[in-house]
């Protein structure tokens, strides 16, 4: 039981990392980063659409990863 409730946090994560990542570097918070105040070499970085691209990504991974663990459930948790 105990190793299925920790499945099904590592599925919530990963679809919740995933679906962060795929919609953060698009949206305004992301270009108000304190950061990007104190560095033109992160502010060139952060603020490229390729990079906003690969941080998505990221996020797409993630969600793919989680579909796959959803799909693959049973393999997991088979009666011996």
């Amino acid at each position: 039981m105990v190793n299925k409730v920790l499945f099904v946090i590592y599925v919530l994560y990963c679809l919740e990392v995933g679906i962060f990542l795929l919609v953060y570097p698009w949206m305004r918070l992301w270009d108000q980063n304190f950061l990007l105040q104190y560095s033109s070499f992160l502010r060139v970085l952060l603020l490229n659409d390729f990079f906003r691209g690969a941080v998505s990504g990221l996020g797409i991974a993630n969600l793919i990863l989680g579909a796959w663990e959803v799909a693959h459930f049973q393999r997991y948790f088979r009666k011996a």
